[in-house]
């Protein structure tokens, strides 16, 4: 799996990638495989993404990391790359406000 490759210490708040956005996305979509309910995938991405709510270009990236992880993972890891559309339609439709 893609999360395995990172590793736990990747995911860590000790790690290069902590508080990035590539870190949220994977998360979240690590949260997706799990069948974790997309509610909570969502209120925890907007803890893990600074500025989630005052920044639109933080909620496009997440939109443009998972639409890219979607298509390189369609074949390698089908069901990450589900993960990855699902997480896209979620901040997509997500009602700000």
């Amino acid at each position: 799996m893609l999360f395995y490759w990172f590793g736990k210490t990747e995911m860590s708040d000790s790690s290069e990638l902590h508080q990035s956005v590539l870190r949220a996305v994977l998360y979240a979509m690590m949260e997706l495989v799990k069948n974790v309910d997309g509610s909570e995938v969502l209120a925890h991405l907007t803890l893990n993404v600074p500025d989630y709510y005052a920044n639109q270009t933080q909620r496009d990236l997440v939109v443009e990391l998972a639409d890219y992880l979607a298509k390189k993972l369609e074949t390698l890891r089908p069901d990450q790359a589900s993960a990855a559309r699902i997480l896209r339609e979620l901040v997509k439709n997500q009602r700000l406000g």
